[in-house]
C-alpha cells in the first residue's frame, strides 16, 4: 500500500492527470470551433436552399411564359 502513496507514485499520477486536462481542454477548444463551424455551415446551407427555390420558381414562370409564347405561335399557324 505504501507504493501507491510514494512521491514518484503520486508525481506520475499528478503528470497523467494534467496530461488528461490539457487533451480534454483542447478537445473542448475543437468542439467549439466544429459547433461554430457547424452553425455557420448550416446557416449557409439554408440560405443557398432558399437561393435555389428562388431560382427554381423564376424557372417555372419563364417555362409558363415561352409555353404562352409557344401556345400564341401555334394558335397563328393554324
Amino acid at each position: 500500500m505504501e507504493d501507491i502513496f510514494s512521491d514518484n507514485k503520486l508525481g506520475e499520477l499528478e503528470s497523467k492527470i494534467d496530461v488528461l486536462l490539457q487533451s480534454y481542454q483542447e478537445m473542448k477548444s475543437q468542439k467549439g470551433n466544429i459547433t461554430g463551424r457547424l452553425e455557420s455551415l448550416e446557416n449557409e446551407n439554408r440560405l443557398l436552399k432558399e437561393q435555389v427555390a428562388k431560382i427554381e420558381d423564376e424557372k417555372n414562370v419563364i417555362l409558363h411564359k415561352v409555353k404562352v409564347i409557344l401556345d400564341k405561335i401555334q394558335k397563328i399557324e393554324v
